[in-house]
């Protein structure tokens, strides 16, 4: 199920520019546009996507967000969508 959903999301985050990283497995999608996380938290909310800025983990997570995986599919399809508008 979790697969599922992180290759939806993958495939709208590169589309939207995005690199991610350290997510092959787990609930969760850590992606970069190599700016501050806070910017990129911006651009998600824009977008009415809440998102977690990286550096609540560490300040090597300056530049990336983390993504849950946990919502239901059909919110993880909306997401992707709303991702790619």
């Amino acid at each position: 199920r979790y697969q599922q959903r992180r290759s939806q999301l993958k495939v709208a985050l590169e589309k939207a520019g995005f690199k991610i990283e350290f997510s092959d497995a787990g609930l969760y999608i850590w992606c970069t546009r190599d700016e501050d996380c806070w910017s990129t938290v911006d651009w998600f909310a824009e977008r009415g996507i809440l998102v977690t800025p990286g550096v609540f983990y560490g300040e090597y997570g300056s530049k990336f967000v983390r993504i849950a995986l946990t919502a239901t599919d059909e919110n993880i399809r909306k997401t992707a969508d709303r991702i790619l508008q």
